[in-house]
């Protein structure tokens, strides 16, 4: 029986059949494109969220729905897997296929507790729907034709741009380059050219971008910097053993806790923050795959970050010589949309309006209902709406006061990280002069068996016994485990991980924490792509995929088999290797 499928534009759902029917659609593998569902409060006629404003941004891209908090948000919430569900005024955007069921932190809960979030949590969800679709956006080829223009503007996450022909049309950040801000894609004045789509007025910068063409980001690596050269990369990932440094969109490189650090009580997370920027030496492996090492002293100059599109700026600056942050919030994609629109001299977009949600009851009914004669009634409300004025600039400057003490606090804390890592390396530096002077009482890393499984067993336990307190052991003990026949041959072979890193995420594996860490992507083994059935045994056990690493080619993975609470360690391999 074939899943109905609610049709494209906002709608609101209005029985339990319906419920249903869209957590089907929902679920369903074949679904084409992402669902942005916002929830009403209960007792509320509409979502805190701007409905209209999302339909409008996202028209094309993504469908947009509303489930009242009722007895259908109940029905919807049973059909749904456990912690993907939403109700009681938050909102999530469900993206293509079916990994967020198994990873609900792909489908980001977004809340909203009362009109105040209104502009935050719409800004959120349409920033949601546009990464989700960037991946697989359903474009009307036929409507699409080359276009040429100029940036004029910067407004926030948007840029304007005048084309030759005299259109103007808008880049959105979330199409761009996912996590770089627009201002480091384009400036003004620079001269740009995409695919350009005439009904919504969208320039599409991605085929120039780097990070479209994996081989055209390493050739572009290859000109820009020399073995030897410092670069400045940004951080995208970090755990308490991995810290993954973006040396271009399309390019990362995960340093390990061993490569940053000689302190064993040091982790990554503690060290590095997401976005933050890092200088970092290059060096290009034999492979052909970069390899950083963070041995970078203070006073030594980094190579100029490059471009991503021709004359456009650096696309990242040394945290010394960055632009300061401005001083209030940007723009709410509420607030741009007139801007926009004035500047292009017609709407972006032709979206689907939502007309069967009832608007709420006015702020003002006393007003309303007690209207006194014509010039005290407008004198009354002239009165209102300056104190409301007043009161919202108020809440306004302070919300840009708490902005402004959040970055400065930010910033205070990569210098401190900054600083903790250079001492640390200099303390490293002395070791190893140190040791440099003792070579006549070498300290071989002998193993302390001869047998490999329990040279690894004893790795394991160790790592488990430093890393797990000693007030946590009871509760997150290691599980029962075997190693299969090919897998510490595999830890061996393969390139690219070391093995501290396999004994760490076994560590994780065996005490439960690999399931809270977004960064492994932990879900069952397919037989293929998405979609495919999931790999199992006769013996009833489950394969499983843990991520050793994320974001490069040939990306490294983890295999184990689980029957129940024992566990079986299959074999390391790669991103593209469907075999158990």
């Amino acid at each position: 029986m074939p899943v109905p499928r609610p049709p494209t534009g906002g709608r609101r759902i209005g029985s339990e059949d319906d419920a249903r029917a869209l957590a089907l659609w929902l679920r369903d593998p074949a679904r084409d494109r992402p669902v942005v569902l916002v929830t009403v409060p209960a007792g509320h006629y509409a979502p805190f969220a701007d409905t209209d404003a999302i339909v409008e941004a996202v028209d094309g891209l993504a469908t947009v729905v509303i489930l009242p908090t009722s007895r259908l948000s109940w029905v919807f919430s049973a059909a749904m897997p456990a912690g993907t569900q939403v109700y009681g005024g938050a909102a999530r955007v469900y993206p293509v296929g079916d990994a967020w069921e198994a990873d609900p932190q792909l489908a980001r809960l977004r809340f909203a507790y009362s009109a105040a979030d209104r502009d935050r949590v719409t800004d959120h969800l349409v920033r949601d729907a546009f990464r989700a679709a960037a991946a697989d956006e359903p474009q009307d080829v036929e409507r699409m034709r080359p276009g040429r223009g100029v940036v004029q503007a910067l407004i926030g996450s948007r840029a304007l741009v005048r084309l030759d022909d005299g259109e103007v049309a808008s880049v959105w950040e979330e199409l761009t380059v996912p996590g770089v801000p627009l201002e480091r894609v384009l400036r003004i004045g620079q001269h740009v050219s995409g695919a350009y789509d005439p009904a919504s007025r969208r320039l599409d910068l991605r085929a120039a971008l780097p990070d479209s063409d994996p081989q055209a980001a390493r050739t572009a690596l290859a000109a820009t910097y020399r073995p030897g050269d410092i670069a400045l990369t940004d951080v995208t990932a970090v755990d308490a053993d991995t810290v993954t440094l973006r040396l271009l969109p399309g390019v990362t490189v995960d340093v390990t806790r061993a490569d940053v650090t000689a302190n064993p009580d040091d982790l990554l997370h503690d060290l590095f923050t997401i976005g933050e920027v890092v200088a970092a030496r290059v060096d290009i492996r034999s492979s052909g795959e970069p390899h950083l090492d963070l041995d970078v002293t203070g006073d030594e100059q980094a190579v100029a970050a490059p471009s991503l599109l021709p004359g456009g700026p650096p696309w990242l600056s040394a945290p010394d010589t960055a632009r300061p942050p401005p001083a209030a919030p940007p723009a709410s994609i509420a607030q741009q949309r007139p801007a926009l629109a004035t500047n292009a001299a017609a709407p972006v977009g032709s979206a689907t309006p939502v007309t069967d949600v009832p608007q709420p009851r006015s702020a003002t009914p006393a007003l309303l209902a007690h209207r006194p004669p014509a010039q005290a009634g407008l004198a009354a409300e002239r009165a209102a709406r300056e104190a409301l004025e007043q009161d919202l600039a108020a809440l306004r400057a302070h919300t840009a006061e708490l902005g402004a003490d959040l970055r400065r606090a930010h910033r205070t804390v990569q210098d401190l990280q900054t600083r903790y890592r250079r001492a640390d390396l200099a303390r490293q530096q002395a070791q190893r002069q140190l040791r440099a002077e003792r070579r006549d009482q070498p300290e071989p890393d002998q193993p302390l068996f001869l047998d490999a499984e329990q040279q690894f067993r004893h790795d394991v336990y160790t790592e488990w016994a430093r890393r797990v307190p000693a007030g946590e052991k009871a509760q997150r003990p290691l599980a029962t485990y075997r190693l299969a026949r090919a897998f510490l041959p595999s830890v061996d072979m393969i390139e690219g991980i070391s093995r501290a890193k396999v004994i760490a995420v076994v560590v994780e594996i065996l005490t439960g924490q690999v399931h809270q860490l977004p960064g492994r992507d932990t879900h069952q083994l397919r037989t293929g792509p998405a979609g495919s059935s999931y790999v199992t045994r006769t013996d009833g056990a489950t394969c499983w995929r843990v991520a050793l690493q994320r974001g490069t080619p040939a990306a490294r993975r983890l295999h184990y088999w689980r029957t129940g609470d024992t566990y079986e360690m299959s074999r390391v391999t790669v991103h593209d290797d469907y075999q158990p």
